[in-house]
């Protein structure tokens, strides 16, 4: 498959502002290259419409609201059913992109694998997804040395038929660890994600700033998605290891959450993810993740 065009894929919800601020560099980038634009608009009231027809012609992209906020996950696959070029990029709306950042990404396209495009937040640089012992799955810092383990949700390149032939995201899990559940089954099923020497400014966290409701509601997901996409994508013999020791993980994060006044959404996902678990499981069929790939994981060294 040869390059034929990148459509950058963006969910908004209450993005109006920030995207504002980010889109003008969106388009400065873009310039004359071979890119579209796919916005879902998860809350369309808030103006994000305007904004882009203000930045954008009419036909270098397409607009797809929805007032239900079907999630992050169902946003992106909405979004990617659109796409008509051989790639397409995960972005987030409050990314910064520097002038050359497109045409590298573009440049750099694997006709076979996906792309992690390194992003700079919260003081540090991040590249894709990496394991964690207490979460799970969490943000790969740049500097470290083996490979990611997939592409991060908010900076991604994929191939537009791979990301199809895996279902994309699973909707169920909304928002907060889809990008982990795809990252562990692409792995398992022998694809291996490339970083991208591109940071982007990325603010992170703009959807749920100052909203106690959604920073709850988004503790009750990465809770209940934690042990969902364990649940999904893990071989029986690594999930019978794995259950105690997320088991004891989340013993260390309740603490964490009663001091951030968030135990209550933990714990109800916790329970959701336990109950959730077997259903979970049943809608994954393909290879899984087991101590094979978890070795192989471990010992790859950065491309």
């Amino acid at each position: 498959m040869t390059f034929d065009g990148l459509t950058v894929v963006t969910v908004l919800y209450r993005s109006a502002g920030m995207l504002a601020e980010t889109l003008p560099t969106w388009v400065r980038s873009a310039g004359d290259l071979p890119v579209r634009f796919v916005f879902a608009d998860n809350w369309p009231s808030d103006g994000c419409a305007e904004v882009i027809a203000g930045h954008l012609p009419a036909d270098r992209y397409a607009y797809l609201p929805d007032a239900t906020n079907p999630g992050f996950a169902a946003g992106c696959n909405r979004a990617a059913a659109t796409v008509t070029t051989s790639h397409l990029m995960l972005l987030n709306p409050d990314v910064w992109l520097p002038d050359d950042a497109l045409a590298r990404i573009c440049a750099a396209a694997d006709p076979d694998a996906p792309i992690a495009v390194g992003l700079a937040m919260h003081g540090g640089e991040y590249v894709g997804i990496d394991l964690n012992p207490v979460s799970l799955f969490i943000d790969r810092r740049a500097t470290t040395g083996r490979a990611p383990l997939g592409p991060s949700g908010g900076a991604a390149v994929f191939p537009t038929a791979l990301y199809r032939r895996f279902g994309g995201f699973d909707e169920h899990l909304f928002a907060w660890g889809e990008d982990a559940d795809l990252a562990f089954r692409l792995y398992a099923s022998g694809l291996r994600t490339r970083g991208l020497d591109v940071v982007l400014p990325h603010a992170g966290g703009h959807s749920v700033d100052g909203d106690d409701r959604l920073q709850g509601f988004r503790a009750f997901l990465l809770a209940r998605n934690r042990l969902l996409v364990a649940s999904r994508t893990f071989t029986w013999p690594l999930l019978l290891v794995a259950v105690p020791v997320l088991a004891l993980a989340h013993l260390a994060l309740a603490a964490r959450r009663a001091r951030q006044g968030l135990l209550r959404p933990f714990l109800r996902g916790i329970g959701r993810g336990l109950a959730e678990g077997p259903a979970a499981r049943r809608r994954w069929t393909g290879r899984r993740f087991g101590f094979a790939s978890l070795l192989g994981y471990l010992t790859a060294r950065r491309a």
